[in-house]
């Protein structure tokens, strides 16, 4: 019986293919429906990138705040981290941070 390549098997990664939506964040805008007094969040998930060097605090899906991650990003003008995240905190956020979050396929 020959493989199907398009089957998705529950214990396999779904592959995401590419970004298709990307949002530059403001987190003094309180009128963005993802928008959270500590910084802006999505239970979907996303991908994320800074324009300039900037230290990210943030939350990949599945963890809680308080299991967040801090980690330095080099500036880029693509998505080269392959994490998903949930939510980002503004603070310890470095105050220069241009993020962007992409949605994948």
């Amino acid at each position: 019986m020959p493989l199907r390549e398009n089957i998705h098997r529950p214990w396999q990664p779904k592959n995401i293919n590419n970004i298709h939506r990307v949002v530059k964040i403001n987190f003094n805008d309180r009128t963005d429906p993802h928008y959270t007094a500590d910084g802006y969040e999505d239970d979907n998930g996303f991908f994320v990138r800074s324009a300039v060097d900037a230290v990210i605090k943030y939350c990949p899906v599945g963890n809680l705040d308080s299991e967040a991650v801090t980690k330095t990003f080099s500036a880029s003008n693509i998505f080269v981290d392959p994490e998903i995240v949930r939510k980002i905190f503004n603070s310890p956020t470095s105050p220069s941070a241009d993020i962007y979050i992409g949605y994948g396929l």
